[in-house]
């Protein structure tokens, strides 16, 4: 199981990676537009600050200039991993990326369709947006078990990674349901690695006891 910080944040990213914890980091077009950075400069930032792969996405919607941007940002940095909408001419490309060996990200899913024409096409990843499939009224949890269902049945290689993700009680229910990823965004990352109030009381009674305890010289403490 992989956790991604889902974000352009730097000082997010300095503070997840001494942690271990982080796989990659994932990206997108208006989280860019957010940093105020150009992209090239933003990603050799990212891919500086931690040592997994980084998503990039294509702006494009015609499959000849998908590519065009893909390869560029293959060529840019091999740990970038390219994020592919999935349209018709999405899945053009995405199948192309994987004849050349590009890893790629099949984005914006909401439907067990989309996940399943991702997988025939190659995605290394498929990346359905968890919490916006929620708002449009569907099963967001039955939505996700199908296209794991679907993974699974065929036996296809490609991960599942949840994303869009708004609180840390959504990504256990992904984590739960199997998920091979999920993408944390700043705000869930801060509440997911926070301290448990129970051990932060354990640690106070350590602290307390260990006042009145004797001391050994060769340690030192």
């Amino acid at each position: 199981m992989e956790l991604w910080l889902d974000t352009a944040n730097l000082d997010t990213v300095k503070t997840a990676a001494p942690l271990g914890i982080i796989h990659g980091i994932t990206t997108n077009p208006s989280l860019v537009a957010k940093s105020n950075l150009p992209l090239d400069q933003l990603l050799e930032q990212l891919l500086a600050a931690q040592p997994g792969p980084v998503t990039a996405q294509v702006t494009s919607r015609s499959a000849p200039e998908m590519l065009a941007q893909a390869r560029a940002l293959h060529q840019f940095s091999p740990r970038l991993i390219v994020k592919i909408p999935v349209t018709a001419p999405g899945l053009t490309a995405i199948h192309t990326l994987t004849q050349e060996q590009i890893p790629v990200m099949a984005t914006a899913v909401f439907d067990p369709n989309q996940a399943l024409l991702a997988a025939r096409a190659g995605a290394t990843y498929i990346a359905p947006y968890f919490s916006r499939i929620c708002d449009n009224d569907m099963d967001g949890i039955e939505v996700f078990k199908s296209m794991l269902k679907l993974l699974e049945r065929y036996k296809f290689s490609s991960k599942l990674i949840a994303a869009s993700l708004r609180t840390s009680e959504q990504i256990k229910e992904c984590l739960s349901l199997g998920a091979h990823a999920v993408t944390i965004n700043d705000k869930v990352f801060g509440e997911f690695v926070e301290d448990h109030p129970l051990t932060m009381e354990s640690l106070e009674k350590f602290e307390k006891d260990w006042k009145g305890a004797k001391k050994g010289k060769r340690l030192g403490w």
